[in-house]
């Protein structure tokens, strides 16, 4: 079990965050971005409306966001922005909706930003002809995921066999 197991450092994360906090203007404690909702984003100093939207909806997207460094992958993010954001945020990745990469229907893969329309039908494709797979390293050692998918993808899908 042990290539499945994703343990992030949110307990001693959120410990660091509140120090580094001391904004009286900011929120009483770090947001948790895979639960808040939008009004609770929107006390985060930096995150107005607009970008509370779309940081939930990229959430939506994901299933869940694994690091915080994945903000700066939503439309409109300004590296000045994510600076003054980072500091007042943190991730529970445990949080995160996995998709069953083995049984996972067409449309709950479709939208996820890591998986294109060519990646899908690659997926789909090999997935009918071998029946599933076991791990990442499966669909790596088939060349059906890059080095590099397979990181960015890891923490969102499972393996289930039956």
């Amino acid at each position: 079990l042990e290539p499945y197991i994703r343990i992030d450092s949110v307990v001693g994360r959120r410990e660091e965050l509140l120090e580094k906090r001391g904004a009286p203007d900011s929120v009483s404690g770090p947001v948790e971005l895979n639960g808040a909702v939008s009004a609770a984003l929107v006390a985060v100093r930096g995150i107005g409306p607009l970008t509370a939207g779309r940081i939930v909806r990229y959430r939506e997207r994901l299933g869940g966001y694994a690091c915080v460094e994945q903000l700066q992958e939503i439309e409109g993010m300004t590296d000045r922005n994510y600076r003054l954001i980072e500091q007042q945020i943190f991730v529970d990745s445990s949080k995160i909706k996995k998709i069953d990469i083995n049984f996972a229907l067409p449309n709950r893969m479709k939208g996820h930003p890591y998986i294109g329309d060519k990646l899908l039908d690659r997926i789909l494709k090999y997935r009918q002809l071998k029946g599933g797979w076991r791990s990442i390293e499966d669909l790596t050692e088939q060349h059906i995921l890059t080095a590099e998918q397979a990181e960015r993808l890891l923490p969102y899908l499972c393996f289930r066999t039956k």
